[in-house]
C-alpha cells in the first residue's frame, strides 16, 4: 500500500467519522449531556469537509467511497438549507399594516466597558441602515455595560425612546413600558420580566430575557430545566416572547422543554444564515427568539453590527389580542 493510498484511506474515516457524530448530533439534539457537543458540530463546517473529502478523491480508484461521500454531502446540504439558511421564509409586509407593526432587536453587547461607545456607533450604523433615522421599536441590550451611558445613548438612540436596565439586561424603545422586575439571578442563569403596554394597535405584551451559562461542560438540558422549574415555582407570567443568549444551538431537546409552547422565530421567518456567534465567522445560532402562538413574526434576520462577540437578532412582529 503506498503513502497515497494510506493518506487516502485516512482522509476517508476521518471524514465518514465527523459525519457519523454530526448525524448523531442532529438525531439527538442535547438531550444527552455527555455526547451534547455532537449537536454543535456545525453543518456548514461538516459539508464543506465533506465536499473537500470527496473532491480529493476524484483522481484515485476509489469511486464508491467517492461517490458516498458525494451522496452525504447533498444530504448535509440539504438539511444546511432546510435548518441553517432562510431563503423564503419571510412573509410580506404590506404599506398598511406598517403601523400595526413592532421591529424588535437583541444583541449580548457582552460587558463592553472601555469599548461601549465603539458597540453603540456599530448599532448605529445598523439602525441606520435597516430602519433610517427611527431605529427599532425594541432594543433589548444583554450584558449591557456602558452602552446606556448618557454621552452614549443617543448614539443610537432615538430622541423618542426610553431606556430602563435591570441585572444584566437594558431596553430600550419607544413602546412604554409597565413593570420590570428579575426573575431569577443565581449566577447560573438570569432572568427579567418586562411588559409593555398596548401600541400602534397592539395589546398589552410582555417577555422574558434570558442569559444562560457558556459553560460547555454544563448540560443544557439541566441547566434550562433548572430556569424552567425556577420560573414555574415562582408562577411568573406568561410570556409573549423570549430572547437572549441561550448557549446552546437552535433545536436542541433543552430549547423545547423549557418553552414547549413556544416556536422559533427563525424557523418561522428567518433570512440568511442562521448564526450569531461568533460574530466574525458566526458558526452558531445561540442568541435565539422565541414566540408565543398569538404572536407573528413576519420577517427575522441576524445582523452583523461590525463590533463586538455576538451578531444582533432582529424581527419584525404583530401581536394579536386574546
Amino acid at each position: 500500500m503506498t503513502l497515497g493510498s494510506v493518506g487516502r484511506l485516512f482522509l476517508i474515516v476521518a471524514v465518514f467519522t465527523l459525519s457519523l457524530a454530526w448525524g448523531i448530533g442532529r438525531a439527538m439534539t442535547d438531550r444527552i449531556s455527555s455526547i451534547q457537543f455532537l449537536h454543535w458540530i456545525p453543518t456548514i463546517v461538516v459539508l464543506v469537509i465533506t465536499v473537500l473529502g470527496a473532491s480529493a478523491l476524484s483522481c484515485s480508484k476509489w469511486r464508491r467511497c467517492r461517490r458516498l461521500l458525494w451522496m452525504i454531502a447533498c444530504v448535509q446540504a440539504v438539511v444546511f438549507i432546510a435548518q441553517d439558511y432562510g431563503i423564503a421564509r419571510a412573509r410580506s409586509i404590506i404599506a398598511d399594516d406598517e403601523r400595526s407593526l413592532i421591529r424588535i432587536a437583541h444583541i449580548n453587547v457582552n460587558w463592553p466597558g472601555e469599548n461601549a461607545q465603539e458597540i453603540a456607533r456599530g448599532l448605529s450604523n445598523s439602525f441606520g441602515d435597516m430602519y433610517g433615522e427611527q431605529g427599532p421599536d425594541v432594543l433589548f441590550i444583554s450584558e449591557y455595560g456602558g452602552v446606556l451611558a448618557a454621552s452614549i445613548a443617543p448614539m443610537y438612540c432615538a430622541p423618542d425612546t426610553t431606556a430602563v436596565s435591570i441585572g444584566r439586561f437594558a431596553v430600550v424603545g419607544r413602546v412604554p413600558i409597565v413593570e420590570v422586575f428579575p426573575l431569577c439571578d443565581d449566577r447560573k442563569s438570569t432572568a427579567v420580566f418586562v411588559r409593555f403596554a398596548p401600541w400602534n394597535g397592539n395589546p398589552s405584551w410582555a417577555a422574558i430575557l434570558v442569559d444562560v451559562p457558556s459553560d460547555p461542560a454544563i448540560s443544557r438540558v439541566k441547566v434550562l430545566g433548572e430556569l424552567r422549574a425556577h420560573l414555574d415555582a415562582l408562577s411568573a407570567p406568561s410570556p409573549d416572547l423570549i430572547v437572549g443568549d441561550f448557549n446552546t444551538a437552535r433545536g436542541g431537546e433543552s430549547i423545547r422543554a423549557f418553552a414547549p409552547k413556544m416556536h422559533d422565530a427563525f424557523s418561522q421567518a428567518g433570512v440568511g444564515f442562521g448564526a450569531t456567534f461568533p460574530r466574525a465567522f458566526p458558526l452558531w445560532h445561540i442568541d435565539q427568539m422565541l414566540l408565543a402562538t398569538r404572536v407573528t413574526v413576519l420577517r427575522y434576520e441576524i445582523v452583523d453590527t461590525g463590533i463586538g462577540k455576538h451578531r444582533m437578532q432582529t424581527a419584525v412582529i404583530r401581536i394579536a389580542s386574546e
